[in-house]
């Protein structure tokens, strides 16, 4: 199964599963619905036949991009392929379907006794002949080496499982019915593909568990012709869809059982037969082949994933050496260029006071959910937890020139994944929370440190301590960046220029800026700007390319009642003026309790706020408490 992340526009960071196949444009009536004035109003189309996703354009004006190459005709898509609507771009990837996945899947089991007594059964591991004609012969054969050849270097299971099929209906003309399902008893088996000729996928298809058992079990193949009923009412079928004629064929290679295979038809006057037993079971020999191969290619990358599951909280360093089995054990380190963050909650201190220590631990492990993507989605790692503080790096062991970059893009979505934390907090009568965050980028030793009996891996240096020392300094919604973080997202951030700030161990003050915004894909800027709007906390969390906003905002808010005021603490009061609505948004998962607006305004500079030169804050800090309200 495939599903679709938005990476830019009105929907970025949703995730729609695809479980049908879609029309994506910007009208409302789309099944998926693009916000985007360049998308026609029925752009594209997600054609999904349970197995094979392909995508091609509908007829756009401005075409559909696959890989920022135009579409001509449909195409069978690949994971991470990227497709542009208009100034939108979705990105495909796999979804992992859930152990328990044939309970909700489009397949079910019948639990009445099928009489076999009159099948045909062929052992699936002995060569059995074909008694027909010489020219029926050649046909079968070229047949059989036309489908390996088919199977041939498919590396995705899905395509190796949907091509399986697509072949055993060109061999096999009379088959109605198709489906494909994987585990080497009955109850393990996960319907992988199904086929219905002429009608793509069919819901509700319902197999007999009594043949899937005994071919499983006997390692055999079936062969049931139900043909002494003259009506579906006197006769029992073996399967609810009123089946004359299957072909069961366990998949196996040598001795091990991988699933099984079942073809039908409806149609008495067109019923399989034993030659046709014997060459389906030939035909899935290969395929079983073909799935065993895709199999060990995709435990190989599931794998990977455990390890990449595993190394999302370790730093570079021992992350790679996670990745290759060699974890260095020795004491000691090396110097590295990177980013650091650190984050915290204000005021936890006091709030855990008022809380039992159960329910301390369950929102602070809330709270973690949410920041921890934040880090992970834009290349960071977790270094450690410290009570409430996240300490994250970037760059170590190396940095590609985007340590910095992502390390902002990180704080930003930190800040915005509060907003909607918050929201539930609300709801639910808890306790809200406030972060400052820091970031600082130079240079560090990271190694492992500590006694041969207990140590970690971890970095060090002046720069690990400046970045903690601007977090706490960082009040709410701050995310406070060094002049080097600055510098190194090269002109690409937004944001206030603060008074220089002292903090301890350094002689002199530290220039600061306090980021608001990040310009990335497209022009796109990722911003966190509070704002009240008739006396609502409202916030703009996006600039798309269109130079429109995205704002999160309460759902009884009337937002063009109103100017937007802002609500930062460096830069308070400022009047951004009265929005003009465009359109209500999905709800994406992060947003909490808010709802989601695309909105315009007359200053799409934000009074100044995203242009070259940071805004210059004319307050002090003795002026902006940390727990100062934003």
């Amino acid at each position: 199964m495939f599903e679709l992340v938005f990476l830019s526009g009105a929907r970025a960071g949703e995730v729609v599963p695809v479980n049908k196949s879609l029309i994506g444009g910007r009208s409302p009536d789309c099944s998926l619905e693009v916000p985007d004035a360049n998308a026609s109003r029925q752009h594209a189309r997600f054609d999904w036949d349970g197995a094979t996703l392909k995508v091609g354009d509908n007829g756009s004006s401005n075409g559909t991009y696959l890989n920022d190459q135009r579409m001509q005709g449909m195409v069978v898509a690949k994971e991470g392929d990227v497709v542009r609507l208009g100034e939108t771009r979705i990105r495909i990837q796999h979804h992992r379907i859930p152990s328990d996945a044939h309970s909700s899947s489009i397949f079910g089991f019948k639990e009445h006794d099928t009489d076999l007594s009159q099948s045909i059964v062929m052992k699936v591991s002995e060569s059995q002949p074909i008694s027909m004609d010489p020219v029926m012969l050649a046909q079968r054969l070229s047949a059989i080496m036309d489908v390996s050849k088919a199977l041939v270097n498919i590396q995705n299971m899905d395509a190796v499982f949907a091509r399986i099929l697509e072949k055993l209906f060109e061999v096999f003309p009379q088959a109605d019915r198709g489906f494909l399902m994987l585990g080497e008893t009955v109850d393990q088996l996960e319907a992988k593909a199904m086929r219905s000729r002429g009608k793509g996928v069919t819901e509700n298809l319902s197999v007999s568990t009594t043949i899937c058992k005994k071919a499983l079990e006997s390692r055999s193949a079936f062969l049931f012709n139900d043909q002494n009923s003259g009506d579906f009412d006197q006769g029992m079928s073996i399967v609810s869809l009123r089946i004359r004629s299957a072909m069961t064929i366990p998949l196996m290679v040598n001795e091990q059982i991988l699933g099984l295979l079942q073809i039908d038809t409806p149609d008495s006057k067109r019923v399989f037969n034993r030659d046709d037993l014997g060459l389906a079971v030939a035909i899935c020999q290969q395929a079983a082949i073909a799935v065993h191969n895709a199999k060990l290619l995709a435990d190989v990358e599931h794998e990977t994933t455990q390890r990449n599951n595993l190394i999302r909280y370790l730093p570079g360093a021992l992350a790679d050496q996670v990745k290759t089995g060699n974890v260095a054990m020795a004491m000691g380190g090396s110097t590295y260029q990177a980013t650091i963050l650190f984050s915290d909650v204000i005021g936890f201190t006091r709030m855990s006071e008022s809380l039992t220590p159960e329910r301390v631990v369950a929102m602070m492990n809330a709270y973690f959910n949410r920041m921890v993507p934040c880090i992970t989605n834009n290349s960071g790692s977790v270094d450690k937890f410290m009570g409430d503080a996240i300490m994250a790096v970037w760059g170590v062991p190396i940095d590609k020139g985007d340590a910095a970059s992502n390390g902002i893009a990180a704080a930003l979505a930190m800040q915005n994944a509060l907003v909607g934390f918050n929201s539930l907090q609300a709801r639910d009568g808890q306790s809200m929370l406030a972060m400052g965050i820091g970031v600082n980028s130079g240079a560090v030793v990271a190694g492992n440190i500590g006694t041969e009996e207990r140590k970690e891996y971890t970095v060090l240096g002046d720069t690990v301590n400046t970045a903690q020392r601007l977090e706490s300094n960082a009040g709410r919604g701050h995310v406070l960046a060094s002049k080097a973080t600055w510098e190194a997202i090269n002109g690409h951030g937004y944001g206030v220029a603060m008074p220089p700030l002292r903090v301890k161990n350094k002689a002199e003050p530290v220039t600061v800026f306090s980021v608001r915004g990040l310009r990335i894909l497209n022009g796109e800027v990722v911003l966190h700007v509070p704002l009240h709007l008739d006396g609502k906390d409202v916030y703009i969390v996006r600039r798309l390319g269109d130079e429109t906003f995205i704002m999160l905002h309460p759902a009884d808010t009337d937002i063009v009642s109103a100017d937007l005021i802002s609500a930062m603490i460096g830069w308070p009061g400022t009047n951004f003026g009265r929005a003009e609505m465009i359109q209500v948004l999905p709800v994406q998962q992060g947003d909490g309790t808010l709802t989601r607006s695309q909105i315009r305004l007359k200053d799409v500079s934000l009074s100044g706020l995203i242009s070259n030169n940071p805004i210059v804050c004319m307050r002090q800090w003795s002026e902006m408490t940390r727990t100062s309200v934003e």
